[in-house]
């Protein structure tokens, strides 16, 4: 749905990107299989690490098939079979998709309006299938965009506030049907990354916002475009986030899989650092390829 979530491609050992294809591959199937074929068009990584850290959480040790599939016809790919964590994330994929939509429909306008609308309706079935089978999930992600829709229009020139919100909701996703120390892991980490992807967004749509005269809360703190020293500043304390983050990953015992380990802490350390410097700076900039990375 954002695809800020992702891992660094080069880092990672060959069995660990065949892994995680396979993983992103199997969400995409059991999307189609739970909430539809229109489903998977709003595939993401974002959800791809949701069932890695799901299955680390409660021990899954997934299977796997080679399978064809649509997108490419003529080369069966290595596919993760369903199981728990690849059915609860494409559900939760097309509850919050379809909330996504709900609430652009009410923020939008003009060209940006009309195709909320347009993936409003297309994600509208995929929706009654997934809260069906998790109706308080369902209630409770509209509950948390319509307190985050509260907060924004208060144009407060403050990021946090708005960001735990979303840091509220992606902790009640990843959480959700877990007890005890899974659960209290699942918060923690679906808080940090939430807040991670509402900071990040506002981010990449900073320059559009300013242009349409929308809120955010970057334009209040900041009036404009970012300067290289405020850039520094934010990666700075996104990196911090990053590292309260770490601290829940090293509390879980998942001795099952290592290849699952390998990429969880490759979107953790690289991907997710990353994912940063792409929106602030378009790549790397030079004094974090001289050593200034984490």
């Amino acid at each position: 749905m954002f695809g800020y979530i992702k891992t660094l491609r080069a880092e990672l050992r060959v069995r660990e990107y065949e892994y995680y294809r396979a993983s992103y591959c199997g969400l995409c199937r059991a999307m189609g299989k739970c909430t539809g074929q229109c489903s998977r068009l709003t595939l993401s990584y974002d959800f791809a690490f949701l069932v890695n850290v799901r299955m680390a959480l409660t021990g899954i040790c997934p299977t796997f098939q080679k399978r064809f599939c649509l997108v490419h016809p003529f080369h069966k790919r290595m596919m993760m079979e369903r199981n728990e964590a690849l059915d609860f994330a494409a559900n939760a994929s097309a509850i919050l998709a379809h909330e996504k939509c709900r609430d652009d429909l009410a923020d939008e306008r003009g060209m940006r309006k009309w195709k909320a609308r347009m993936r409003y309706f297309v994600t509208k079935n995929a929706y009654k299938r997934a809260k069906k089978r998790y109706p308080e999930l369902a209630d409770g992600v509209r509950g948390h965009l319509e307190r985050l829709r509260e907060k924004e229009q208060e144009k407060l020139p403050s990021v946090d506030a708005a960001a735990a919100i979303f840091g509220d909701l992606l902790a009640d996703i990843v959480s959700h049907g877990l007890e005890g120390t899974a659960a209290g892991l699942a918060r923690s980490i679906g808080w940090q990354t939430g807040r991670f992807i509402y900071i990040v967004d506002a981010i990449d749509d900073l320059e559009q916002d300013a242009e349409k005269g929308r809120f955010n809360p970057f334009l209040l703190l900041y009036g404009g475009a970012l300067t290289d020293g405020q850039k520094q500043d934010i990666y700075d304390a996104l990196i911090a986030c990053l590292s309260d983050l770490e601290k829940a990953f090293d509390l879980i015992d998942d001795p099952s899989d290592r290849d699952r380990g390998g990429i969880l802490k490759n979107i953790l350390y690289l991907g997710m650092p990353q994912t940063v410097k792409t929106v602030l700076w378009g790549g790397v900039p030079t004094e974090l390829q001289q050593g200034g990375d984490r």
